[in-house]
């Protein structure tokens, strides 16, 4: 399944970086490991696209898994395959609203 990602996913993941540089004073190898932590979940999500857990609401028919060292990583994905197609709305870090954050993104991609 192709993976298509929300074209704020991006910014999600220079957030992320700059959180953890910052807050690491300048640890950038703490950082490469977060996003080799996002590329395995990724490839695990890719592996098995129909696995996680079911959103309710306003995030109906989208699935979030947590994961990475704390399962302090947050991917928020949808599956559809009619178009062999895995579309991750979002990457979230610690504490953020990823609730709200993947509501505004909840009408991408469908």
């Amino acid at each position: 399944m192709r993976l298509i990602r929300h074209p704020l996913v991006g910014q999600d993941l220079i957030a992320l970086v700059d959180h953890i540089v910052e807050v690491t004073q300048g640890d950038f190898a703490a950082a490469t490991r977060r996003l080799d932590e996002i590329d395995a979940m990724l490839a695990d999500i890719a592996a098995n696209p129909k696995s996680g857990m079911r959103l309710r609401g306003p995030l109906q028919g989208w699935l979030v898994r947590h994961g990475g060292q704390g399962h302090r990583l947050t991917i928020v994905f949808r599956t559809d395959a009619d178009h062999d197609a895995i579309y991750v709305a979002l990457v979230a870090f610690g504490g953020q609203d990823w609730m709200t954050t993947g509501t505004g993104r909840r009408d991408w991609g469908q």
